[in-house]
């Protein structure tokens, strides 16, 4: 892996034990609350960090067809299509390695590929990727706050 990929990489695992600890500790029930006036539970933030992680990559770097193991994004999916704790770790654990397997393929002259996204426009790969590692760490960090509003400041 160069030394760019190096970095997206680090930059994705530094928060993962951490936010892991969190979701692993916690109840399918706990998975789904909800924070006072809040839209996202603790399983919608999971499914789309490796929704983001995935199709980012897929769609606007590889040209392939996004994915949706779950036969749904999670932006359109109700409450009874979420699926239990153990599929979204697992398909957040596929996505991970599917990354890294991408930044290994991935050279130095491909950060520097553009590429159009219909909401921010023209972007490098290493735009694409920078925006991949950013919405782990914010959505990572809305787990720790999710947690925190559940259990108190104790959690």
């Amino acid at each position: 892996m160069n030394r760019e990929a190096q970095v997206v990489w680090a930059g994705l695992e530094f928060r993962k034990p951490a936010m892991l600890d969190i979701v692993e500790k916690l109840s399918e029930e706990q998975m789904h609350w909800l924070p006072p006036h809040g839209r996202n539970s603790i399983a919608w933030q999971l499914w789309h960090i490796a929704e983001v992680e995935d199709n980012w990559v897929r769609d606007r770097l590889l040209g392939e067809p996004r994915r949706y193991p779950f036969g749904v994004s999670v932006r359109d999916a109700t409450r009874e299509q979420y699926p239990a704790k153990a599929a979204l770790l697992t398909y957040f654990h596929e996505v991970r390695d599917l990354s890294k397997k991408r930044l290994e393929a991935t050279t130095e002259a491909d950060f520097d590929k553009t590429v159009h996204d219909p909401h921010f426009g023209p972007l490098s790969a290493r735009d694409v990727w920078g925006g991949v590692v950013t919405s782990f760490a914010w959505h990572a960090g809305q787990i720790a706050l999710t947690n925190r509003l559940m259990f108190g400041d104790s959690a």
